[in-house]
């Protein structure tokens, strides 16, 4: 795990140098906020990802920066609460002059959405949730949609014939969204369908486990995105004897931590998500690794995109957030880490990259049908 007070110092080394050398560094800068999880249950996939958009300051500022301003981050916790979602994001509005925001998590941007039709602010971030970014002309979404990840799933097991698909599912506001789709997924795929609810940080699911057991399935989707609860259900699934085919809708398999704790029980586990394409995201997998040590994941890549989206936006535009709102919603073009470009579509989510599900096997992941 990221240590958060290196972490952010990092950041701020990291952008102050990349702004040295620019012709215009003495000019304000372009600011955008980020309201990030870095502590709380969340805190670990938070801080995992948080060097994707560091990576895109640097780049920006290396290539002269917003018409010859400098890209800044600044970032709030927000614990990963709705309430510390609102209150970082008034923050860095209303306090430190930030005219777009970056956000994470489903329960977060959903308490920002009313806050940004009021401050005329730009929200963005990667959220899979379907239908949730069109509800403002301030809000924008580029992820992968919980409806591909879902219908990849339905044709896998109906392909292999699954007949009964146990699903944990988070007890926050992505738990109706995973269980709606799922279970028209079983639906359609001819299986039947049970699942279970937990409560990020409880550690101790084997009571949720053995609901699992006695419903004897073929299969079971453990989706829990952000933390490492799904590590912990998958290790107590496999003591408890659960030894039936796993699935889990994101890539994870870049993240040290997330590996390190799903340990001896990772090979087999079938998952959907992107993958870095090696041309478009060669310079950002290069520099990722300079800084960091290790191999970003997909949802590093996919946060890389969006702080770039963003400068697209205010170069287009002028450090407004009004302005940048508008330039969003028909930003086109926009080259991304995980291969082709990036468009906005009517609904305010970027048209998802055509993907397939991946096998973990002898520790990498495979294509599979």
């Amino acid at each position: 795990m990221i240590d958060r007070q290196r972490f952010l110092g990092g950041v701020s080394a990291a952008v102050a140098a990349s702004t040295s050398g620019v012709r215009a560094q003495t000019r304000d800068p372009y600011k955008i906020g980020m309201t990030w999880p870095l502590t709380g249950p969340l805190a670990s996939s938070g801080l995992e990802y948080m060097p994707g958009a560091e990576v895109a300051v640097v780049h920006v500022n290396r290539a002269g920066g917003i018409n010859g301003h400098p890209l800044q981050l600044d970032i709030e916790d927000t614990a990963g609460t709705p309430q510390g979602g609102v209150a970082a994001m008034r923050k860095l509005v209303q306090v430190d002059g930030c005219q777009a925001i970056v956000t994470l998590y489903t329960n977060v941007v959903t308490a920002q959405i009313p806050l940004a039709d009021q401050l005329k602010i730009p929200v963005i971030g990667n959220i899979q949730t379907p239908g949730l970014m069109s509800k403002s002309p301030y809000t924008f979404s580029h992820a992968e949609t919980l409806v591909a990840t879902s219908a990849l799933f339905r044709d896998y097991w109906k392909a292999h014939r699954y007949k009964r698909i146990f699903a944990f599912l988070p007890n926050n506001a992505l738990g109706p969204v995973f269980s709606n789709l799922f279970t028209a997924a079983t639906k359609d795929a001819g299986a039947e369908y049970a699942e279970v609810r937990f409560n990020y940080g409880d550690n101790d699911y084997r009571g949720l486990v053995a609901r699992a057991k006695d419903f004897n399935p073929d299969g079971v989707m453990v989706a829990a995105p952000g933390g490492l609860d799904d590590t912990v259900i998958i290790k107590q699934l496999r003591e408890a004897g659960v030894n039936v085919q796993l699935f889990v809708p994101g890539n994870f398999i870049e993240e040290p931590a997330w590996r390190a704790g799903v340990g001896p029980y990772l090979e087999g586990i079938v998952m959907a998500g992107l993958v870095i394409d090696p041309v478009t995201g060669k310079q950002f997998v290069d520099d990722y690794r300079i800084k960091t040590g290790r191999t970003p994941s997909p949802l590093t890549a996919e946060l890389y995109d969006v702080i770039m989206m963003v400068a697209w936006a205010m170069k287009r535009s002028s450090y407004n957030g009004e302005a940048i709102a508008k330039q969003l919603a028909v930003l086109k073009g926009v080259p991304s880490a995980v291969g082709g470009t990036i468009t906005m579509d009517s609904e305010h989510y970027s048209v998802p990259v055509t993907d397939s599900l991946r096998q973990v096997r002898n520790g990498k992941l495979v294509k599979v049908s």
